[in-house]
């Protein structure tokens, strides 16, 4: 890559940026505060040992509408003018969100507000599987090859500068102002990103065709294509396995442990001026913190010809990173390490993590931008994605099961064995090589 290269005087990969910075501060700040919210209304309506399978049904009701519509949002976007699909989803998300916000802002009874969460999980989920094939495959069109390493990589890396301002507002809004303000807050946003991708234009061509092309035709195609690309393929399977794994040991332990652990605590690092709150967020800060070194770092090299050996080497740092978290929560839960050590220790996994991930992620992006057929991209994309979060729907129901009817320090066991299997087995199989 030329370091020369400035991809923000791309005017348009310029209002993508920050369309998409906007948009997703205030959609992290909205899911760190969700993901504790949805389990403190699930226990005063189901008490403290139901909360968590409520929360593990709420997670896994938006991932499962995403497996179910977002093949049909990849065809589209290879279909239809991809900005259009993004700031008209934009418009819908805002809308309903202000709308349950205001409900809230009417302080019905924790049973009503809980119906309309599932309601809006589901609305949300709906328009994220239409929104996210179209912005996923959009980069290629708007910037050169030469400016897609650098693109790819300033994009990820803004991903995790948002995770920072998100959660920090999360955890300072979520302790200080009513949930309602932190609705409307996060509405706006989506707002005023629609407006932004309003003028992002590229190259589109409208096919004269469409009324021919029968939707599972082209999803078909899009499955086809990527089992025929061996390597991405069997990388998408392995994905799915691990993503099976390691969603319960984030978006329903990490909850649970600030619930259920911290908060109960007598004494913990600095709780004269940190809440619960704030220490959630500074956890996944880290993760995040991590991740823009990384990306930098991934920035300033120059473009492969293979990048096989650096995914498996990132997957094995992450396979490793995790598990060493997951026997740091069963360490604490059965009270060998107090919460102090707990705290620190679960900070630098998340540096290790933070890493790893994004190690990760960008190269399988450019690999993806680079390797597969404009035409057939949208469809990729998405069937990429529902390929590895098939199983998050059902990972995060199980969990919220384990959890709730036998122990927190089972499912970080059974986690725990699972990420070692598949890591092991992917190494051994060695397609990776030719990615």
């Amino acid at each position: 890559m030329n370091a020369n290269i400035n991809v923000f005087k791309n005017k348009n990969y310029s209002l993508l940026f920050y369309g998409v910075l906007v948009s997703n501060v205030a959609h992290i700040l909205f899911n760190f505060v969700m993901s504790l919210y949805v389990l403190r209304i699930s226990e005063e309506v189901f008490g403290k040992d139901n909360a968590p399978l409520v929360q593990g049904i709420y997670l896994g009701l938006a991932g499962l509408v995403l497996v179910i519509f977002m093949p049909f949002g990849g065809v589209l976007a290879d279909r239809v003018n991809k900005v259009r699909v993004m700031y008209i989803t934009d418009y819908i998300r805002g809308a309903f969100i202000l709308i349950v916000g205001l409900i809230i802002y009417l302080d019905p009874s924790a049973s009503v507000k809980l119906i309309f969460l599932f309601v809006m999980n589901i609305v949300l989920g709906l328009n994220s599987a239409f929104f996210n094939p179209a912005s996923g495959s959009l980069l290629k069109f708007i910037v050169t090859e030469e400016e897609l390493p650098q693109a790819s990589s300033y994009l990820h890396g803004s991903m995790n500068l948002q995770n920072i301002a998100g959660l920090i507002l999360g955890g300072i809004m979520f302790s200080t102002f009513s949930i309602y303000v932190i609705f409307f807050i996060n509405g706006l946003a989506y707002v005023i990103s629609a407006l932004t991708e309003m003028f992002i234009k590229y190259d589109y061509k409208k096919k004269n065709n469409l009324e021919k092309t029968k939707v599972f035709v082209e999803m078909k195609s899009g499955i086809k294509y990527l089992y025929n690309y061996k390597p991405m393929f069997s990388l998408i399977l392995m994905a799915l396995s691990l993503n099976f794994f390691i969603v319960p040991i984030l978006n329903n332990g990490f909850p649970y442990f600030i619930e259920y652990g911290l908060a109960e605590e007598m004494n913990y690092l600095f709780m004269g001026f940190l809440t619960v709150e704030n220490w959630y967020s500074i956890i996944l800060i880290c993760f995040s913190l991590s991740g823009i070194m990384m990306a930098l770092v991934l920035s300033r090299q120059k473009k492969r010809t293979s990048y096989g050996t650096a995914l498996m080497k990132s997957i094995v740092g992450f396979g490793v990173a995790i598990t060493v978290l997951a026997i740091i929560m069963v360490l604490y839960f059965t009270r060998v390490l107090p919460i102090n050590i707990t705290l620190i220790l679960i900070l630098v996994a998340c540096l290790l993590l933070g890493l790893a991930s994004t190690a990760f992620n960008v190269p399988v992006q450019i690999i993806m931008q680079n390797n597969i057929n404009p035409d057939q991209l949208g469809k990729v994309v998405s069937v990429s994605s529902v390929l590895s979060q098939a199983l998050i729907p059902f990972a995060s129901l199980l969990a919220g099961i384990i959890i709730s009817k036998l122990s927190i320090v089972l499912l970080y066991v059974v986690c725990t064995l699972g990420i070692i299997t598949v890591v092991v087995t992917y190494y051994y199989k060695r397609s990776y090589i030719k990615l």
